[in-house]
């Protein structure tokens, strides 16, 4: 789903879609996170080239495994791959689809587009019109690091201020590995997850596909859901820090 939308001269496009290349099945053979970032810098080229009057751009990070797709884990790992695109570009934002109700998990009923509409709406107007309405952005992961020397403890940084529920400690994975976190907490903007021992992992997920609930998410202080992230480094402990 593309849209462009254009006021007073200024143009901007949105962008939702995915679902196919979650899989293996796409124009090249291979799994589609392997290919999406670099067609996406294509087609925002074109946008470019096509509309020289662009002024932003939003992509939509999909549902877990929409529309049923994705193999081992290859969903999880393309939404990663959405999370991360603002790093190339200084004119786009990556909006959550998760809390969005009514729920789509592939397309969504009216209701949902409205939601979507709805999160659009002050976004285009701080980036159009500097017209400062509030947070609107989904919390994204800033960083992850061990807070402990024995390993035994982490805290995730994100971009904004966030929310805490203790059901959460089953939605984070260690090197892919559930169950090692077995309680949280939220400070601000960071969370520190304590895990079950010290541990080597040097990766965490938040939310796999294979095991979720589409009402058990992080949430910002602004009522928005976190963006979901895969195999994330974790830093190693620096007592100076």
């Amino acid at each position: 789903m593309t849209g462009f939308e254009l006021a007073g001269g200024k143009v901007c496009a949105w962008w939702h879609q995915g679902e196919n290349d979650q899989g293996a099945d796409g124009p090249t053979g291979d799994y589609g996170y392997e290919t999406y970032r670099q067609f996406f810098v294509d087609l925002a080229a074109s946008w470019k080239e096509d509309y020289p009057n662009i002024q932003h751009c939003y992509a939509f990070q999909i549902w877990p495994k929409a529309c049923a797709m994705g193999i081992n884990g290859s969903d999880n790992r393309l939404r990663e791959v959405q999370r991360t695109l603002p790093k190339l570009f200084s004119n786009l934002s990556v909006i959550s689809t998760l809390g969005i109700k009514p729920p789509g998990g592939c397309h969504f009923p009216a209701a949902g587009y409205a939601e979507f509409a709805r999160f659009l709406h002050p976004m285009m107007q701080y980036h159009l019109y500097h017209r400062h309405v509030g947070p609107f952005n989904p919390p994204n992961l800033k960083r992850a690091c061990f807070t402990s020397a024995q390993h035994d403890e982490l805290t995730l940084e994100f971009d904004c201020q966030i929310k805490w529920s203790d059901s959460l400690v089953s939605q984070f994975h260690l090197d892919g590995e559930p169950k090692q976190v077995v309680a949280g907490s939220a400070d601000g903007s960071r969370i520190k997850l304590k895990l079950k021992g010290p541990t080597q992992s040097m990766t965490i997920t938040y939310l796999d596909s294979a095991n979720w609930s589409p009402d058990n998410l992080l949430y910002g202080q602004n009522g928005l859901a976190a963006l979901t992230f895969c195999d994330v480094p974790i830093e190693p402990f620096d007592a100076v820090r």
